[in-house]
C-alpha cells in the first residue's frame, strides 16, 4: 500500500486537533490491517477500471449560428437587441 495517497485522517501523524490527541484514535486506520488492504485494493481497482479510455479534448473550439433566413427575423433580432440596450441605460440611469 501507498502510505503517501491515503487522506491526511487515516495517517499516524493526527490531524493536529488537541480534542482527539492522546484518545487512541491516531490508530484507526492499519496499513497492516487486511480488511484496509482489501479496501484499498479496491478503491484503486475501481479507480483503474474507470479511467478514461482516450484522451479527454481540452481547448476551445468556433460555433457558427445561422443567419436569419427571413429579413423579418433579423429586423426582430435588431429590435431585441436595441431594447435590450434601452433597458440596461434606463437602469444605469436608477442606479445614480
Amino acid at each position: 500500500m501507498d502510505y503517501a495517497s491515503l487522506p491526511h485522517f487515516c495517517r499516524k501523524e493526527g490531524s493536529g486537533s488537541s480534542k482527539h490527541s492522546g484518545s487512541g484514535s491516531e490508530n484507526c486506520y492499519s496499513l497492516d490491517h487486511p480488511f484496509h488492504q482489501e479496501l484499498y485494493n479496491y478503491i484503486k481497482e475501481q479507480s483503474r477500471m474507470n479511467e478514461s479510455k482516450e484522451p479527454i479534448k481540452q481547448g476551445s473550439f468556433h460555433v457558427e449560428f445561422p443567419e436569419p433566413a427571413i429579413k423579418e427575423e433579423a429586423d426582430i433580432a435588431k429590435t431585441i437587441e436595441s431594447e435590450i440596450h434601452k433597458f440596461e441605460n434606463s437602469r444605469e440611469n436608477v442606479d445614480c
